[in-house]
């Protein structure tokens, strides 16, 4: 238990930074990149006339790198190649999601929306399924029966 609560305070002690920083300088640094990469993806495509917005949601890289950052156990190859293949799916997410947008309500659909708000985690627990099976099976070993 005490291991899990300090990691969970590492999360929150490391993602307060992050956010801010994403907020004074990495969604506009995103929407300078994202958006001419979006399109041209979207054109190639024969989809012309997307929107590429820098959605709030898209603030998702946050949690996933900070798990990256955090998880014990990773080895050096695991980390990197889960971080750069996770950031990578977390982008052309959010090019799919973009395609499921009401453009009358500037809005995507409360499915998709729950889809990228759970992806990192998603992407997290298959990277570093060890770490999260080591955690589920300490908290079953101390059930009492």
């Amino acid at each position: 238990m005490k291991q899990t609560l300090l990691f969970l305070a590492k999360f929150v002690a490391l993602t307060a930074p992050l956010t801010w920083l994403w907020q004074v300088w990495g969604r506009r640094a995103y929407t300078a990149f994202y958006g001419p990469v979006a399109h041209s993806i979207y054109a190639f495509f024969g989809f012309d006339r997307v929107l590429t917005p820098s959605r709030e949601r898209f603030i998702n890289y946050i949690p996933f790198l900070t798990l990256m950052i955090l998880t014990p156990g990773l080895s050096r190859r695991r980390r990197l190649v889960g971080t750069t293949l996770g950031m990578v799916t977390l982008f052309f997410l959010h090019i799919a999601a973009n395609l499921t947008e009401d453009p009358r309500a500037h809005s995507l659909p409360i499915g998709v929306s729950l889809f990228l708000d759970a992806a990192p985690f998603l992407l997290w627990v298959m990277i570093a399924h060890q770490f999260v099976r080591d955690i589920a099976r300490r908290k079953s070993d101390r059930r009492p029966e």
